[in-house]
């Protein structure tokens, strides 16, 4: 029965931007299996976004702005959001 565990490749603690990241890059460019774990319930860390009771996206910790000028940076990031 220890034959049929699969472990992952590489184990990641954190599921924010720089640990999705990480995740992200490993499995697209070598196909790694990945384990993310995280404290909280949700992924995105500081930068996670939830409907209030009334439906409207707030942001749970705060808000957050990423601006770059570099055209990889953002045409990278436009593929996740």
């Amino acid at each position: 029965m220890a034959d049929s565990v699969e472990y992952p490749d590489l184990v990641i603690v954190g599921a924010g931007l720089f640990g999705l990241t990480v995740a992200q890059q490993a499995v697209e460019h070598t196909g790694a299996r990945v384990r993310i774990i995280d404290i909280r319930d949700h992924i995105g860390g500081n930068a996670y976004d939830c409907p209030d009771a009334h439906g409207v996206l707030i942001h749970q910790y705060g808000p957050h702005i990423f601006h770059t000028s570099n055209k990889r940076v953002f045409d990278w990031l436009s593929r996740f959001t």
